[in-house]
């Protein structure tokens, strides 16, 4: 493999990712992400909502919807010229999060972001930076793969045939990890053939080190849910398939408040 990219912009992923996620969302941002963080978010009308890693802007017209100020921002400008096309009554920002010091001091009520924390490399800084953003006890909302679970080429599905169950294994966990990963797996039999276009960059932490950046940032985990995979599948081991998706969850959602 040749060495990872340094650049976690999706600018060339970004029509590609499009066509997945839509102008609604994908499968599971609909089924199981988005009614989740709306039910934990509660009323929102009138707040001001910063969604974080926004990608096209699916979330941000939700949240309008709901009567929100919104204002999303993303490092990929292909992504936000297609986030301003759905919707060019939104204010959207080409911009890392890691530096957004073209948004003022405690201007938001809330800060959201889903699934795009793993594509960031300093959590350290986004997490400075929501501490600033967030009015006094104001809230961030976030959604990320599970990482106990969910880790690129470090977890993967097994299946026992003796005890007729399918299990996740895990082949690393506490290390952290700047894994790539493929987005057009179609398109490639040899890995060494990759070009920068063919992939992004996740970046695994464990949950302790994740937590651990909160505190160290004055933002305190009120809430956390473990979301689990909704699908269901047919076949001589759908029984085994379906425990293994209600035992071990897909993604976790996490309630942070801010603390002066």
């Amino acid at each position: 493999m040749k060495k990872i990219k340094q650049d976690t912009s999706w600018d060339q992923q970004a029509y590609w990712y499009d066509k997945i996620v839509g102008e609604e969302g994908s499968y599971y941002h609909k089924e199981v992400i988005v009614p989740t963080l709306l039910e934990e978010i509660g009323n929102i009308k009138n707040k001001k909502i910063l969604d974080m890693g926004c990608g096209q802007g699916f979330f941000c017209r939700i949240l309008k919807s709901k009567g929100a100020n919104v204002v999303g921002i993303d490092l990929s400008k292909n992504l936000i010229d297609l986030a301003k096309k759905y919707s060019s009554d939104i204010e959207y920002y080409v911009a890392n999060a890691e530096d957004l010091s073209l948004l003022k001091n405690e201007d938001f009520d809330l800060i959201v972001s889903i699934l795009s924390l793993g594509n960031i490399k300093n959590l350290q800084k986004v997490f400075s930076e929501v501490h600033r953003l967030l009015k006094p006890e104001g809230k961030f909302y976030f959604v990320i793969m599970h990482p106990c679970f969910r880790i690129p080429r470090q977890s993967h599905w097994e299946y026992d045939e003796s005890k007729k169950i399918q299990y996740r294994r895990v082949d690393l966990y506490m290390s952290e990890m700047q894994i790539p990963i493929i987005t057009h797996p179609g398109k490639v039999q040899n890995e060494q053939l990759l070009r920068d276009q063919d992939y992004t960059v996740m970046f695994h932490r464990p949950l302790s080190k994740i937590f651990e950046f909160l505190n160290k940032n004055h933002l305190y985990v009120s809430n956390l849910k473990e979301l689990c995979s909704n699908k269901q599948s047919v076949g001589k081991r759908a029984k085994a398939e379906n425990r293994a998706r209600k035992e071990i969850p897909l993604f976790i959602m996490v309630e942070v408040v801010k603390c002066n």
